[in-house]
C-alpha cells in the first residue's frame, strides 16, 4: 500500500500588539459616539414635535371650552386640568386628591364671579380626551399670564426679568419632583423652533395657546 503524507503549514498569525487593539477600541468608540448622538438628536426633535403637537390639542381644547362657557379656564397648577377633560379642576396623577378650586384673577373674558356655577351648567365636554405627560415624562402647567406677568430671571440676559406677552399658555415642566425637565439645549431648540414662545431660557417652556 502506498503512503501519502500529507504536509502541514507552518504558516503562523501574528497577534494584534496593544496599540492596534487600542486604535481599534478608540474608532469603535468614536463611530459608537456619533451614533448615540444622532440618535439622540433625532428622539430630541421627536418630542419636539410631539410637544407642538400636544400645544396644538390644548389650543383646540381651550377654544372648545371659551366658545361654550365665554370666558378662559382658570389658571391651575402644574399637572393640574383646568377643565377641559372634566368639568371642574383635577389633578389627573392623583384624581383623589381635593385640589381647591383656584381663584380669579384679573384679565379678559377670564374667570368671572361664580364661575364654577356656570362651568357646570354650560360644559359639554371633554374638549380634551385625557390630560397628558409631557414628551420627556414631566407635566404640564395651563397659565393665565395676565398683562405685565413675568417669568424667573432669564439666564440669556444675566438674570434680568422675562416679561411673557399676555395670552393662555402651556408650560412644559419637570414632574412632581421636578425631575424630568427638559435640558438646556433642548429649551434651546424649542426656542430657536418658536415652539418655546416666553423667550427665556429658565428650565422650563411655554406654549402660547393664545395671545390676549
Amino acid at each position: 500500500m502506498q503512503k501519502v503524507f500529507i504536509q502541514k503549514s507552518t504558516h503562523l498569525f501574528s497577534g494584534f500588539t496593544l496599540v492596534e487593539l487600542l486604535v481599534v477600541i478608540s474608532i469603535i468608540s468614536v463611530l459608537a459616539s456619533v451614533i448615540f448622538t444622532s440618535l439622540q438628536g433625532v428622539r430630541d426633535k421627536a418630542r419636539a414635535a410631539k410637544a407642538a403637537s400636544d400645544g396644538d390639542a390644548f389650543k383646540k381644547a381651550v377654544e372648545f371650552y371659551h366658545d361654550q362657557m365665554g370666558f378662559w379656564p382658570p389658571d391651575t397648577g402644574r399637572g393640574d386640568d383646568p377643565g377641559l377633560v372634566k368639568t371642574l379642576p383635577w389633578r389627573p396623577d392623583n384624581p383623589s386628591f381635593s385640589l381647591p378650586l383656584p381663584a380669579c384673577a384679573p384679565g379678559p373674558e377670564y374667570c368671572p364671579s361664580g364661575w364654577n356655577q356656570l362651568v357646570q351648567q354650560k360644559w359639554s365636554g371633554p374638549y380634551l380626551q385625557s390630560w397628558p405627560l409631557t414628551p420627556w415624562g414631566g407635566l404640564y402647567d395651563y397659565n393665565y399670564w395676565p398683562q405685565g406677568a413675568t417669568r424667573y430671571p432669564d439666564l440669556l440676559q444675566s438674570g434680568q426679568p422675562c416679561v411673557i406677552p399676555p395670552g393662555i399658555y402651556i408650560g412644559i415642566q419637570g414632574d412632581r419632583n421636578n425631575e424630568n425637565r427638559i435640558s438646556e439645549s433642548m429649551e434651546r431648540y424649542l426656542l430657536d423652533q418658536k415652539i418655546d414662545s416666553d423667550g427665556c431660557l429658565d428650565g422650563e417652556a411655554q406654549l402660547i395657546l393664545m395671545r390676549l
